[in-house]
């Protein structure tokens, strides 16, 4: 049945909202360390954005260029519609939610039992889990048009040159984003008594041990069993706060010149070694190069933010008035 003009701007307007609603929720799922319960908001959100960009299309919103640029410039407002609802809109949706939602009754990310590899059709927004067999069962659409959200790629895509670019890259950058800042900023607490400067460097020195000695592990076993005991989190590196800034620095020198020696080097086949993972199921080295990288990148932002938010607070905003960008983009997946 075909749908109204009225019908389409509803579901353009909530599925627009919808894919919003999901992009939020997925980066809040990775700030608390639900892989999977973000790979499930990553694979909605596409639904909903394909849904919208749809109806969209049918209701005559894209031109050629010239026009859709004589659109833009003079605002594509959309008329008042009756509200619908933005998120949990189908069977399946809800049903990957309902596993969510029982995951974290019991105060845990979706193990890899619960959730399997998902694809969600570009033209449609139908989701599938599982293997991709056939063309999509609402539209026709084959394949090779959809979009996958795999759980071996959950952490990111990012080949073995791009991590190692990173992570190559982060102790410099560190030294260049505290450089000439006071103490009592670097062992001042954030907002809320949130972690201090030098709490979340001793933190990244820890994880940087968890990884390498997970690197190891998959480079020397034959397909082992990754502990599946969450990395010390950064409440944990409360003890920081009162060393030296220096000694911290030196420490994460020393573990991230030996996690980059294990790693210099690397066939592709050992790139590719696989491990066995209580939430992620089977996973390879990239997986984890994946984890480390992401992990450090969203710290490094953090980090940065908050010594330009202290700066401010005493007075001294102008330090970061001429300031380059010091993490920049730097990483190209596949790459």
């Amino acid at each position: 049945m075909s749908m109204s003009e009225q019908e389409l701007r509803q579901l353009f307007t909530s599925a627009s909202m919808g894919q919003v609603a999901y992009r939020a929720w997925a980066t809040q799922a990775r700030r608390e360390r639900r892989f999977n319960i973000a790979r499930l908001f990553d694979a909605l959100c596409e639904a909903r954005g394909a849904r919208a960009m749809r109806a969209f299309i049918q209701t005559g919103g894209v031109g050629n260029t010239p026009a859709n640029v004589h659109a833009a410039l003079n605002g594509n407002e959309p008329e008042a519609i009756v509200m619908q609802r933005i998120t949990g809109t189908s069977e399946r949706s809800r049903e990957l939610l309902g596993r969510a939602a029982t995951a974290l009754a019991h105060h845990r990310d979706l193990y890899a039992s619960e959730i399997g590899d998902l694809f969600v059709c570009t033209t449609c927004g139908e989701t599938r889990e599982g293997e991709l067999v056939g063309a999509c069962p609402q539209c026709g659409a084959v394949p090779e048009s959809h979009k996958r959200f795999l759980t071996i790629e959950a952490m990111g895509t990012l080949g073995p040159h791009a991590i190692m670019h990173a992570l190559e890259h982060t102790e410099s950058t560190l030294r260049a984003m505290l450089e000439s800042v006071d103490d009592a900023i670097l062992s001042a607490p954030g907002p809320n008594d949130t972690p201090s400067l030098k709490e979340v460097i001793g933190h990244l020195n820890d994880m940087n041990f968890v990884f390498c000695e997970r690197a190891r592990l998959i480079l020397d076993t034959d397909h082992p069993e990754l502990p599946s005991a969450h990395p010390p989190k950064l409440t944990a590196a409360s003890h920081y706060r009162k060393r030296d800034v220096r000694a911290i620095l030196n420490a994460f020198h020393e573990s991230r010149i030996e996690c980059l020696l294990m790693l210099r080097g690397l066939t592709s086949a050992a790139w590719h070694r696989t491990a066995s993972h209580v939430i992620y199921g089977e996973i390879n080295l990239l997986h984890q190069g994946n984890w480390m990288v992401n992990h450090e990148r969203t710290h490094l932002i953090e980090m940065a933010q908050l010594r330009h938010d202290l700066h401010v607070a005493c007075g001294k905003g102008q330090i970061d008035d001429n300031r380059e960008d010091l993490i920049g983009e730097r990483l190209n997946e596949g790459e």
